[in-house]
């Protein structure tokens, strides 16, 4: 009677171990469209020590030594690094492609403004008295700041929206890393008391995955089993079960624009971080908007508070029709910061177009001609950057046009990088589902053959029991 005891043992265990693989397979197939999930097999081994019977030795069945997790380790060490870059190009080529002041197909409103500005001032050469023609000078020069104006704000309002970017991205950085740090502290605890939690390691390595994506940080496991992230700057964002926590502050040495702030998980900080720290699309986002923005910006604020000036010295040196001279063309501010967004017409030739100041003397100001000649010159007069000023528009436009040609080009090269590699990361770790229906067809023709074993085994028992 002990054999038969024995091996309704082992049918137990069999019936448990075949359920259990067979439950693994309905698992992976509820999960097939689950992202982050891993294929998961129940790992199924035979009993020891098998029992001796006689001279002879018989198994004990089988039992369920893990439920393991399908995950290529050569593969996932790669990913991170890849998620980063891809999402640092992306994010930069996003920004800079979505302003269009200055692209190199569609910036021409600038240097349109530039062609009737002077174009009306070569009209007025020919009739220096005609008011319509001095109005339409006026309007020119006014058209002028207007388009100065669009662009400056333009580049400043990509700027300012970018910062919108980073303060969202920034509270989803702590959330995440909060998550992550958690996660650690759980999976240790399940591993401690002998579980394997897959459903947790894959929590954990999507949270990875997406501090990888934000910031550009990799992962760094310990010796605890944790996994802690550390950012590019070599700043750890995850460390075991606590995680650092990042911050905004604006930034007045860059027109107040956002800068980010670093406490640590020990609680040491908040110090500002350099841009330099960071990468993903949190580090592109300050590429984009302290790189090719910021340097279009100051260009662009450059090339206006240069023409303003050079204008508004020859145009001060002549006469209105008022015989009276001394007046700018020009309202531009003390420096180059902010001259785009703020030029405008002096509002006293803007409001009365006979001031404009055509000629040099004030004796004949009706007839005089030859200051608004030297304004004209100013056309060819050569500004702070060395080129005069449709050069230096040109010149700013086409350099960003290139930032923004090889953003776009580094997008792409990474995201179709990064995209064989997900590819490649489905292929080892997803869901098949012809595949799981044929395990767990396996693990129901096994869990069937066992229970007749079961049937059997009480047969046999109730035959013994019956014997007198």
């Amino acid at each position: 009677m002990a054999d038969l005891l024995s091996l309704l043992q082992q049918a137990a265990s069999s019936l448990n171990a075949h359920r259990a693989d067979a439950a693994t397979a309905s698992n992976n197939l509820s999960n097939v469209n689950t992202p982050g999930y891993a294929r998961q097999r129940a790992e199924l081994e035979a009993l020891s020590p098998a029992d001796r019977v006689g001279g002879t030795v018989i198994g004990r069945g089988v039992g369920v030594l893990t439920v393991s997790q399908a995950r290529d380790r050569f593969l996932e060490s790669q990913i991170p690094a890849s998620l980063g870059q891809s999402a640092r190009s992306s994010a930069q080529s996003a920004a800079l492609e979505s302003v269009t002041a200055l692209n190199p197909d569609g910036g021409a409103g600038l240097s349109a403004a530039f062609g009737e500005f002077y174009g009306s001032l070569q009209q007025l050469s020919q009739n220096p008295g005609d008011l319509g023609l001095r109005q339409a000078a006026v309007s020119a020069s006014q058209g002028l700041t207007l388009a100065f104006n669009r662009a400056g704000q333009a580049l400043a309002s990509a700027r300012t929206g970018i910062d919108a970017n980073i303060t969202g991205s920034v509270d989803e950085i702590n959330s995440v890393a909060t998550k992550m740090a958690s996660l650690n502290k759980q999976i240790a605890i399940e591993r401690a008391s002998g579980g394997q939690p897959n459903d947790l390691l894959d929590a954990r390595l999507k949270a990875q995955d997406r501090l990888a994506t934000l910031t550009g940080a990799v992962p760094i496991p310990d010796a605890q089993g944790n996994i802690g992230m550390a950012l590019p700057g070599g700043a750890a964002l995850v460390s075991g079960d606590r995680s650092a926590t990042l911050s905004t502050i604006p930034d007045a040495a860059n027109r107040g624009h956002l800068a980010i702030q670093f406490t640590g998980a020990s609680g040491a900080g908040p110090v500002t971080a350099p841009a330099k720290s960071f990468g993903g699309s949190l580090g592109g986002m300050l590429d984009a908007r302290d790189g090719a923005l910021a340097t279009a910006e100051r260009g662009l604020d450059t090339l206006a508070f240069d023409f303003a000036t050079s204008v508004n010295t020859v145009h001060s040196a002549g006469f209105g029709m008022d015989g009276t001279g001394g007046r700018d063309l020009f309202t531009v501010t003390a420096t180059p910061v902010g001259a785009a967004m703020s030029l405008e017409v002096g509002p006293v030739v803007l409001g009365d177009p006979r001031l404009f100041a055509a000629a040099s003397t004030a004796s004949a100001p009706s007839g005089d001609a030859s200051n608004l000649l030297a304004i004209m010159g100013t056309q060819q007069q050569a500004l702070s950057s060395g080129a005069n000023a449709t050069t230096a528009l040109s010149s700013l436009i086409s350099q960003f046009g290139a930032a923004s040609s090889g953003a776009r080009s580094a997008s792409e090269t990474d995201g179709a990088i990064n995209d064989q590699l997900q590819q490649l990361r489905e292929s080892a770790s997803g869901v098949s589902i012809d595949e799981e229906m044929v395990r767990m067809t396996a693990a129901q023709r096994a869990f069937e053959a066992v229970t007749k074993v079961v049937k059997t085994a009480d047969d046999m028992l109730q035959t013994l029991l019956s014997m007198k």
